[in-house]
């Protein structure tokens, strides 16, 4: 991992830097001021939830753009159908969403070449190309 204040960092690995820092504060108070205004429950975490995602995808495991539609769509999908239902979006969410995510993740890493974090162990046990 290298520290990079705001520029992009080209080399495999997690990668971490000032904007990526900025943007996790700022989702936090996000969160904390819509967990004081928002009248419906658990739509606070939303931001976070998003937030963690996108910096799983890029910056630690490093899917790529593509990969990042598969998720995203039917995250929009079920945000927009089931929105005015908490208890249900929640459900769907974790349901739906986050296997999702899950096998993303790993077909990435199987798939090959991985620029992920631990990408030398990863594309050695799956006999990935550089």
């Amino acid at each position: 991992m290298k520290w990079l204040t705001f520029r992009i960092q080209r080399e495999p690995g997690f990668r971490f830097n000032l904007s990526d820092l900025l943007l996790i504060v700022f989702l936090v108070l996000t969160s904390c001021l819509l967990y004081k205004l928002s009248p419906v429950k658990y739509y606070f975490l939303l931001p976070l939830y998003i937030g963690f995602t996108f910096f799983l995808f890029c910056n630690v495991f490093r899917i790529g753009n593509n990969l990042e539609r598969v998720w995203y769509v039917p995250f929009l999908f079920i945000s927009i159908l089931t929105y005015n239902n908490p208890d249900v979006y929640w459900k769907l969410i974790l349901g739906v969403c986050e296997p999702l995510k899950i096998a993303l993740i790993l077909f990435r890493m199987i798939k090959g070449p991985y620029h992920g974090a631990f990408y030398q162990q990863i594309n050695k046990r799956f006999k990935c190309p550089k």
